[in-house]
């Protein structure tokens, strides 16, 4: 995905050096309306990519999640980045951004935005805490609102975890659940599927 990085400011690159700037258009139509849900935003660079690239149908929306919090969580690696300045640059970025009209950004946990959402999303971004119950909330989540023929993506599926490994076989244990209701479209760092079939968890 096109990103002007002059007009925005940021102080991490895994946005710019991801999988989903790099592939995103093979698999979205730029033209076609997107209820677009993104559950982390950080300093929101990937909310700006959504925006600056596939938001320009008039009816697209971008539902932003992200508490910006120190506390609740135990990714240690993603709270010693949340700075008291993250927010504000999360919020100046998608202020300068092509569509940002189209952006609600929800300062909750990801638990109690599904708790009260009655929205469903044809795209899903899950970058949000990376420890296991987190994870397992949101995955479960947010196929729950996803419409068919939706995509959800996922980051840091081959990211190390301490002793623990990677969260791959744990994210695939989860998936099991939906075996026959989804086609992986994207298999490396990150994982994406299309989903096939509406069911209930």
């Amino acid at each position: 995905m096109e990103l002007n990085l002059n007009k925005y400011k940021f102080t991490q690159t895994w946005y710019i050096n991801s999988e989903i700037r790099k592939v995103l258009l093979k698999h979205v139509d730029k033209n076609r309306k997107y209820n677009i849900l993104e559950i982390g935003s950080f300093e929101g660079l990937s909310a700006c990519g959504f925006s600056d690239n596939i938001l320009d149908h008039p009816d697209s929306t971008l539902d932003c999640v992200d508490p910006y919090i120190l506390s609740g969580t135990n990714d240690k690696i993603t709270t010693q980045c949340v700075t008291s300045k993250t927010e504000q640059m999360f919020r100046n970025n998608i202020g300068s951004s092509k569509n940002s009209n189209k952006i609600t950004h929800h300062k909750m946990m990801s638990d109690e935005f599904f708790l009260n959402n009655k929205k469903s999303f044809n795209f899903i971004y899950i970058d949000g805490c990376h420890e296991p119950e987190f994870v397992k909330s949101d995955i479960e989540n947010s196929f729950d609102c996803l419409e068919e023929n939706g995509i959800m993506w996922m980051d840091d599926y081959c990211r190390m975890t301490g002793n623990k490994g990677t969260l791959q076989p744990f994210i695939d244990s989860l998936l099991e659940q939906f075996d026959g209701c989804y086609d992986i479209i994207h298999k490396n760092y990150q994982l994406a599927i299309k989903k096939k079939i509406q069911i209930n968890i």
